[in-house]
């Protein structure tokens, strides 16, 4: 699959500066869909910024470039 459908996630990680009692909120992009199609995605993507389109291509190539 080249496409990824991914949404952002709220993640509280545990304060290792400072006061320890308060989290440290960040985000994580969780994939929810994968398709070789990106119309496809473009079609069930939610309206909003908590969703995006990931092309893995890009990965595939950076790595076949490395080794």
């Amino acid at each position: 699959m080249r496409y990824r459908l991914q949404v952002k996630e709220t993640v509280a990680q545990p304060n290792i500066l400072g006061n320890h009692s308060f989290p440290v909120y960040t985000y994580r992009w969780k994939d929810i869909y994968a398709s070789d199609s990106k119309a496809e995605l473009e079609k069930i993507m939610p309206k909003g910024n908590e969703y995006r389109i990931e092309d893995t291509r890009s990965y595939e190539t950076e790595s076949e470039d490395e080794g």
